[in-house]
């Protein structure tokens, strides 16, 4: 089956083509600050993007009659487990309302269903979307009534590496309980039992250990106390919370490769802030191994941070003793989705229904 796969994001949008397992073609579609400056709301760009990709589609001389599936990234939906979803009526009314949130990824079903009814594909699916929701209420509990713990994180990535680690310890994914660390720009750490996220920190919500522009979890009475003191309005504090805090707070930069640097150097700033990084990676494994009363199959370690050799391996050594550690460096999307596709294909998994 030919498939093509879409991947959104602010200013680009990731775009491939399959036959099957089978690569035929990938592009990484570019728009300037003046494309995107026309635009108020990242759901406005859908039909500015979808025409850009129907032109890269007829630049390839592409017989779009021949796609029997366009899959893309999930957006901000309401709360759903993992697995293959059917756009729907109702799946696009919520993602270009941004009912749930606003993100680049909330076009990516949108413009799979346009295609889809230009092309005549059968299929137009989204897999594992980034609110994937599969903890219980006890995991959804906090300490106050009014709040309530979500599950917001990179589901897709996630569910992807959690596969391949099953595959390479030759178990079915049912019988394998994995702590799964995504480290990108923002980080999430999970515990996968039997397949089911049964618990992870929300992304959106800035929770979990810092990252390298997240500020992670703060001291709540400090924090109230900087919401009141006059310094920031609502949206400055979000802002510096969730993309002017970690590693940019502290250091002036993300450049991950730069920090290592700066620490094996001996920069001692730098030294200090990696230090209570991976402190604090080490405190979020630690806790999603009493979930599992320390019965874990492997560590496994993916995304964009992870192609770093030296943090990988003062990581792996401070954490070797709950599990083995394995390392997926990186972050695919496009893999993923054809994966989900292809479980789709082989009966493995049935098409769910968003309602």
């Amino acid at each position: 089956m030919i498939v093509l796969a879409l991947s959104p994001y602010y200013n680009h949008t990731k775009v491939a083509m399959y036959d099957n397992h089978n690569l035929l073609w990938s592009e990484n579609q570019r728009y300037s600050s003046m494309d995107m400056e026309e635009y108020q709301g990242i759901s406005q760009q859908e039909a500015f993007r979808s025409a850009r990709l129907v032109a890269l589609l007829n630049e390839k001389k592409e017989n779009i009659s021949r796609i029997g599936a366009i899959v893309s990234v999930g957006g901000m939906l309401h709360p759903l487990e993992g697995g293959v979803y059917q756009i729907s009526v109702n799946m696009v009314d919520d993602l270009m309302s941004c009912k749930y949130g606003e993100s680049p990824m909330n076009v990516g079903a949108p413009m799979a269903i346009r295609l889809a009814n230009m092309s005549g594909a059968r299929y137009a699916l989204v897999v594992d979307p980034p609110v994937v929701d599969e903890m219980n209420g006890v995991a959804h509990m906090t300490g106050l009534p009014e709040i309530r713990r979500k599950s917001v994180f990179h589901a897709l990535n996630h569910k992807a590496v959690a596969a391949r680690e099953a595959t390479r310890l030759g178990r079915p994914l049912e019988e394998c309980n994995f702590i799964i660390c995504n480290l990108d720009t923002t980080i999430s750490v999970a515990a996968h039992a039997g397949g089911k996220v049964v618990e992870v920190n929300d992304i959106r919500g800035a929770s979990g250990p810092m990252s390298p522009r997240q500020s992670g979890n703060l001291p709540p009475l400090q924090l109230i106390d900087l919401c009141f003191s006059g310094k920031y309005s609502l949206e400055e504090l979000r802002i510096r919370i969730t993309g002017a805090a970690g590693f940019v707070g502290h250091l002036g930069t993300d450049d991950f490769d730069e920090i290592v640097r700066k620490v094996r150097s001996g920069d001692r700033k730098f030294q200090s802030v990696f230090d209570s990084f991976i402190y604090q990676l080490i405190k979020q494994i630690g806790s999603m191994a009493g979930i599992f009363e320390g019965r874990v199959d492997a560590i496994v370690l993916t995304g964009s941070l992870v192609t770093n050799d030296h943090f990988v391996d003062v990581l792996t050594e401070r954490v070797k003793w709950i599990a083995p550690v394995s390392s997926y460096p990186g972050r695919d999307d496009i893999s993923a989705l054809i994966d989900g596709v292809m479980r789709v294909m082989t009966g493995i998994e049935e098409i769910k229904t968003y309602s």
